[in-house]
């Protein structure tokens, strides 16, 4: 019974972590595209479908980072360096199709917009890593009652 705990953990934990980490990194990302929006004066809203489509984009793109929480430092850090990789791959080909409208904003902008920018950069590198820490931390949770019954009478 034990070995089944583990093993939903082990399965569950990275699914969880990188559905958790998708909400708040792509939640991030979201708010961060609107002030860079808001920066350059372009339009500001905000449509729930992409905005779902944003944190669903995010928490499949924590899965390298989240599946290899507990492996061996080497693949960890490689796991969470390609979740950084993909992740700002993809949201710098999205965030440069507006670089026209970016390059052309007032000087009076350029320091927001740069400061928006880099906390992007910012949480891109943070997605892998608050991955990686939720998976951990799912995976230490305590077992439900019914598998700790039955783990103390083994």
């Amino acid at each position: 019974m034990r070995e089944r705990g583990l093993t939903g953990r082990t399965i569950w934990a990275p699914l969880a972590a990188a559905a958790l980490s998708g909400l708040i990194i792509g939640g991030l990302a979201r708010l961060l595209m609107r002030g860079i929006q808001l920066a350059i004066g372009g339009p500001t809203e905000m449509s729930p479908v992409g905005t779902a489509a944003i944190v669903v984009a995010f928490g499949v793109l924590a899965l390298p980072a989240a599946a290899t929480a507990t492996a061996r430092p080497a693949i960890m850090h490689g796991g969470r360096w390609a979740t950084a990789l993909v992740t700002g791959q993809q949201t710098a080909r999205t965030g440069l199709g507006d670089a026209k409208t970016i390059l052309l904003a007032d000087d009076s902008r350029l320091l927001a917009i740069s400061l928006l920018i880099v906390a992007f950069a910012a949480i891109v590198v943070a997605h892998g890593r608050l991955a990686q820490h939720l998976t951990r931390r799912f995976r230490q949770l305590p077992a439900s009652r019914a598998e700790a019954v039955a783990a103390s009478r083994a």
